[in-house]
Formats: C-alpha cells, sequence, structure tokens
C-alpha cells in the first residue's frame, strides 16, 4: 500500500468498533467513525480518529462521510431493515470511489445454508450485493464472541457457584473480539489480488470448542471454588432470551441462534484466525481469567 488508507468505520462506538479504532490508528490508517452518538466519540476524537455523526438512513451526512476515504469497515446493529440499510451504504461508498469494503457478517452457520435464520438472510442479501458492486472486499464472519455469550459468566458466579448453560451443554467455539478486530485490520490492510475478485469469506472462530461443563471446570480452576454447570431447560431458555432481548425482532433472532447453537452448529473451528494473524485465537480460559478472576492479560 503506497499511503497509509483513510477508513470510515461504521458502528465505531460500538464493542468491535471501539478496539477496532486504535488499531488502525496504531497502524497509521487515517481513520473517520461514523456514529449517531458524537458524545460517545470523545474517546476515539482524543485518539485521533475524526468522527462523522450520522446514520445509514440519511444520505446527505452518509455521502460526507465517505468523502476522501479509501477503505470501509461496514457493521451495524441487527434490525428488520439491516440488508437496505448496509446495500444502500455500499451503494454510496461505490459511488464515492471506495476502494475496499471490509463487512463484519454474521456467524458462518447462521447464512450457510440459507433460510436458518432472518438476520443470516440479511447478511446473505448483503455480502451478494458486496460482490456485485465490483468493489475489493473481504467478509468477516465471527462465530460466537465471548464477549456476548460468557458475559454474564462473572455476574452468575458472584451470585453463587452455579454456571447456567443452554439446553444440552453444546459445545461452541467462542471467539474474543479483540481477534476479530486483529483480523479486520488485517483484511483492511489486506492487498487483494484483483479488483474484481471475489474472495471466500473468513470464517472466524477460537481454536477449540468448550461446553459448559468444560466452562465450569476452568472457572473452578481459577476461583478456587466448585462451579457447577446446569442446563436451562428449553421453556426457561426462551423466557431468558425474550425478557433479554429489545424488540420481539431480536427475540426471535436470538431464539434461532439458540436453537442453531443447541443443534451443534457452533461448534466447528477454522484455522483463520492463526492463519492470518501468526499466532493461536485467544482462549477462553484467558478471557475467564480477565472477567472472573480479575487478572491482567501478560
Amino acid at each position: 500500500m503506497s499511503s497509509p488508507p483513510r477508513i470510515l468505520v461504521t458502528g465505531a462506538t460500538g464493542r468491535l468498533g471501539q478496539l477496532l479504532v486504535p488499531r488502525l490508528l496504531a497502524r497509521g490508517a487515517g481513520v473517520r467513525a461514523l456514529t449517531r452518538h458524537p458524545a460517545r466519540a470523545n474517546g476515539l476524537r482524543a485518539q485521533g480518529a475524526e468522527t462523522a455523526v450520522g446514520d445509514f438512513d440519511d444520505g446527505d451526512t452518509l455521502r460526507r462521510a465517505l468523502e476522501g476515504v479509501s477503505h470501509l469497515f461496514l457493521l451495524s446493529p441487527i434490525t428488520p431493515t439491516l440488508a437496505d440499510q448496509q446495500i444502500a451504504v455500499i451503494e454510496a461508498a461505490a459511488a464515492a470511489g471506495v476502494e475496499r469494503i471490509v463487512k463484519l457478517s454474521g456467524s458462518h452457520w447462521t447464512i450457510e445454508p440459507p433460510g436458518r435464520s432472518l438476520s443470516g438472510d440479511a447478511h446473505r442479501e448483503i455480502e451478494a450485493a458486496l460482490r456485485r458492486s465490483g468493489i475489493a472486499h473481504r467478509v468477516l464472519r465471527p462465530n460466537a464472541w465471548m464477549q456476548v455469550m460468557l458475559a454474564r459468566v462473572a455476574s452468575e458466579l458472584a451470585a453463587g457457584d452455579e454456571l447456567h448453560a443452554p439446553p444440552g451443554d453444546p459445545k461452541v467455539a467462542f471467539i474474543d473480539a479483540r481477534d476479530i478486530a486483529d483480523v479486520a485490520v488485517e483484511a483492511l490492510f489486506e492487498q487483494p489480488a484483483s479488483r474484481e475478485a471475489s474472495p471466500e469469506p473468513w470464517v472466524l472462530t477460537g481454536g477449540s470448542a468448550l461446553g459448559y461443563d468444560e466452562i465450569a471446570s476452568i472457572a473452578s480452576r481459577l476461583t478456587g471454588r466448585r462451579i457447577v454447570a446446569t442446563p436451562l431447560s428449553a421453556q426457561a431458555q426462551q423466557q431468558r432470551q425474550a425478557a433479554n432481548a429489545p424488540s420481539p425482532y431480536i427475540a426471535r433472532v436470538h431464539a434461532q441462534f439458540a436453537a442453531l447453537i443447541v443443534a451443534g452448529e457452533a461448534e466447528p473451528v477454522s484455522d483463520t484466525v492463526a492463519d492470518v494473524l501468526g499466532r493461536p485465537p485467544r482462549t477462553v480460559e484467558a478471557f475467564l481469567a480477565e472477567t472472573v478472576a480479575g487478572r491482567v492479560p501478560a
């Protein structure tokens, strides 16, 4: 790359965006963060990022945000209008002359085969639009995030010695969000073989698949307590998901994810993280050491 890229990061104030922006700045990229919440972007500005206030439904602010941009990191929350919104961004990026797009997509098992989930079908439609655009691109399909699926472990163990598990204790190849961010940086700096190429998605997983019995054993070692994993009934899990979902649509999406996980679809492991980064993925044990045992990573 002859000069550092100028990258528009959407979803910049979210969980992944806040990990990605400082990594891109450290690599010398110019970064512009698109956000609907300018106050949340104060920390990004302090690190050296530009900010653009707007959203995907405002064509004028989107066009201004894309001015002078060479690369785009495409990320937005799951909504009923996910496909329409992201396809509009791809079209705006093409009109602005963006050279490369890296899209954070859904988990591979939500997308392939089609018809498995509402969000997976939306991401599949967006990926097809990205291929049609002719813009050089890379799609990232991360597996279940530790920071999402295992976030409740610390609070559950603070309340007692019981860890609630999904029905059947399925194994999951959890991935750390920091590994997703590290791979995204490499994807944004990647030199495509051809502008017209449509490369295969990068399927991102952890290095091994664990069930909740194994997670409880890890937590026991870290805390010195006897932690047990207790599977929830299908009904109890559905009630928990419905209570925590911000809308009926998201509750339905989460129920689809849960059914696929229980069926073992999130178990397969890929080598992509190690191949791209030249190191193994972060482990569940390391994540729990930070969040449950309070250890600072080396």
